[in-house]
């Protein structure tokens, strides 16, 4: 096909994806309509072909006889595009495919190992995490007795010669910083030939971490964001423009205090204000997507400067107070048009509690023209200040009634003075009746505050507006958290926050494609985990332990949508490295590998603590779990594995009914509660539940191989012959018959 027409197609081809994943289906000849490919067959067979892959990911199953009924001009074609889609969906081209993963690599483990950086001067003690460019080790230098991030490519990985130039840049532009609020340089080395960095630690996390929780207050975000705006000026009196401002790249000191960090995509001034140098190209654009600056999303890199900065601390702002960046959308392309051209929803509208002045600070730093943002970001930090300070800000002309009304609160000794001078004769008795009816309005005010907003948050998950229901539940938990007279809206706004962030991450599933046999792997890591210890199977925590990994690796790091998923995996994770190593080891490994935000993974941290001894830890923790919104499916499950697990079947069969109460189509408590009734003696039962989850899952090994003890239990040899051929078919890692 010429460009030209590919280029007519390729739209199309998103506009059928999109459409059909918001629920509506737009026939082909709709599509084809006043295109130049009306005519075009290879435009139609790409298209029909798109509808069947969307149909089957909808769960439906599209028929060769159906589309060479509606298309007979194309059946040949048809036929040919059958045959080849059936052959990628064959399940030996699935067992062909595993024979590479870690479980037939052992030597994997050993590769990793050797591939652990030993530098002369440092001990590794940990892998913190992995970015872009590559890894960032927690570190102990040797002679001086310090803990260090030990920054460095991926061993293994031969950077190419841009990103090596960019490393070296970051370590040019920190090398030139000296501030408080900016993560310090100790030291730039090479290792086998490549550079690394060892930088000040700080291990209170990230700004993103810290907002996946809930948003910031008004004054708590403008306090921050103040910080970092006095920081990044350091940086720009330094002649350094950090590009990548966002809040992955914030972090927290063990006191609180906030740094910025990651100056890899710096550019560095010369005196004249021009690039000194840049590796990056004109016209590329570089950093993280949802952050960019209208100019960065152009590729115009000629025209960053400190006001690129100001957008990047106006983005972190409006995410602070509202929970979410100012543009987002289903892809890169859509996300960058947007930053491009579209205004900013008003984050007032989001998060109504947003004083006035500070949504026209954040709506200025997000100008698209740098030049009608503030000119550098001291003048933002001086906005800031204002506001917090209750005088004018420079954003806006502040009329003079305003204007008084700021100084009575800038200084209230005066004020009162004047107030008492006007009501003394209206004071004595009736101010103290006044101010307990003063306090029951404003009770009942707030009462009816939370009323309305839990009412709007329901409104808009009726509407499907699901975004918008979060930040209205999200809004109510934080009057809620700071009033004490309305302690009983607690459970009830928690509950209806934690359905309405599921909602929201359902729709942003739907506007992805996450891998097709994630929830298969995710079921046979959990599955695993409850048969420690089965015949024939050498090291099987080992082995629970990589299908758990297998999982991991079908996930999305950065991504909020996959954080629930991510975190159940690491609990999965913690419970198999308890029952290997101890509670020490457990705690360590669920401390290390993510940021807690679920009441169940409080509570199975406070458990480990108990373990330990540490009992006013424990109790800590589990006061922090209180103040979390439950999770039924979640508890549930895990209490039903580890009454598994010691061979409660009783105790963990109600587990898992109380599960499927909850949710009836959750696999895994279904196969786990029939393999319960087997264990307890009840193989009709079992048989039942087998069933149907042969019925719900036909590639689980499980199910079938479950299904054939059934049937050897109430003397069917051919079904049970049946059942465990299936399961010898489907190759999963089932015990030995």
């Amino acid at each position: 096909m010429p460009d030209a027409l590919q280029d007519v197609l390729d739209p199309l081809l998103d506009r059928q994806t999109r459409s059909w994943l918001a629920g509506r289906r737009p026939s082909i000849a709709e599509l084809l309509d006043s295109t130049p490919l009306c005519d075009d067959a290879e435009a139609l067979l790409d298209l029909i072909y798109n509808e069947i892959v969307l149909r089957e990911n909808l769960g439906e199953v599209p028929a060769e006889a159906e589309y060479a009924l509606r298309y007979p001009s194309l059946r040949h074609e048809l036929a040919l595009h059958f045959e080849v889609h059936g052959a990628v969906r064959d399940p030996v081209l699935d067992r062909t495919a595993c024979l590479g993963s870690a479980e037939t690599l052992p030597e994997a483990a050993a590769l990793h190992d050797q591939l652990w950086p030993e530098l002369p001067d440092y001990e590794q003690l940990h892998l913190i995490g992995r970015g872009g460019m590559g890894v960032v080790y927690k570190a102990r230098h040797r002679r001086l007795r310090r803990h260090v991030a030990l920054k460095m490519f991926e061993p293994g990985r031969t950077p190419s010669p841009r990103e090596v130039a960019r490393f070296r840049a970051e370590a040019d532009a920190v090398a030139r910083l000296q501030h408080p609020n900016v993560v310090q340089i100790f030291e730039v080395g090479e290792w086998n030939g490549l550079p690394f960095l060892a930088l000040e630690l700080a291990e209170g996390g990230t700004l993103a971490e810290r907002l996946q929780v809930l948003p910031f207050a008004p004054r708590a975000a403008a306090t921050l964001i103040e910080t970092l705006a006095r920081a990044a000026h350091a940086a720009h009196d330094r002649g350094i423009v950090h590009r990548d401002l966002k809040p992955a790249n914030v972090l927290f000191a063990a006191d609180g205090t906030p740094k910025l960090t990651d100056f890899g995509l710096a550019k560095v001034l010369r005196d004249d204000g021009d690039a000194a140098h840049d590796a990056t190209r004109t016209g590329e654009a570089i950093g993280t997507p949802r952050y960019m600056a209208p100019e960065q999303a152009v590729g115009r890199h000629d025209l960053a400067g400190p006001a690129t900065d100001v957008y990047g601390l106006g983005t972190m702002l409006y995410e602070c107070v509202t929970g979410r960046v100012p543009f987002v959308a289903a892809s890169v392309v859509e996300t960058l048009e947007m930053i491009r051209s579209a205004e900013p929803f008003p984050p007032r509208r989001l998060q109504p509690s947003m004083p006035r002045d500070l949504e026209t600070i954040c709506l200025k730093c997000l100008h698209k023209e740098p030049g009608r943002r503030y000119p550098t970001a001291v003048a933002l930090a001086a906005d800031l200040r204002a506001f917090l300070a209750g005088e004018p800000i420079a954003a806006r002309p502040t009329p003079l009634w305003e204007r008084g009304w700021k100084w009575c609160r800038r200084r209230p000794t005066r004020a009162a003075l004047v107030a008492v001078a006007t009501l003394l004769l209206a004071a004595g008795v009736a101010a103290a009746v006044a101010w307990d009816r003063h306090e029951q309005t404003r009770v009942a005010a707030a009462r009816v505050e939370v009323d309305a907003l839990v009412a709007e948050g329901i409104a808009a998950l009726d509407r499907g507006e699901d975004e918008i229901a979060e930040a209205r539940f999200r809004e109510a938990a934080l009057k809620v958290e700071g009033e004490p007279t309305l302690r009983d809206f607690k459970t009830g706004v928690a509950g209806w926050l934690d359905h309405s962030r599921r909602a929201a991450n359902q729709q942003r599933w739907l506007r992805r494609d996450p891998p097709r046999d994630y929830d298969e792997k995710r079921d046979d890591a959990l599955f695993l985990s409850l048969l420690l210890a089965r015949p024939g199977v050498a090291n099987p925590t080992r082995v629970a332990r990589d299908a758990v990994a297998a999982a991991f690796e079908l996930t999305l790091p950065d991504d909020a949508a996959w954080r629930p998923e991510r975190e159940r995996l690491t609990l999965l994770d913690a419970t198999l490295v308890h029952g290997d190593a101890g509670a020490a080891a457990a705690l360590a490994h669920l401390d290390g590998a993510a940021v807690l935000s679920s009441r169940l993974a409080h509570t199975l941290r406070a458990g480990y603590l108990d373990e330990l001894g540490r009992g006013p830890e424990a109790v800590a923790e589990r006061a922090r779990a209180e103040r979390l919104p439950p999770d039924a499916v979640a508890a549930g499950l895990f209490e039903g594995m580890d009454r598994f697990r010691r061979r409660d079947f009783a105790a963990a069969h109600r587990a898992f009914e109380a599960v499927l109460d909850a949710d009836p189509a959750h696999f895994p408590a279904r196969l786990a509660q029939a393999v319960c009734a087997l264990e307890l003696g009840r193989p009709e039962e079992a048989k039942v539940g087998l069933t149907a989850c042969v019925a719900q899952r036909p590639r689980s090994a499980w199910a079938y191989f479950y299904r054939g003890r059934c049937a050897e239990k109430l003397g069917d040899p051919a079904g049970a012959s049946r059942d465990f051929g299936h399961a010898a078919e489907l190759q999963s890692r089932v015990p030995n018959q």
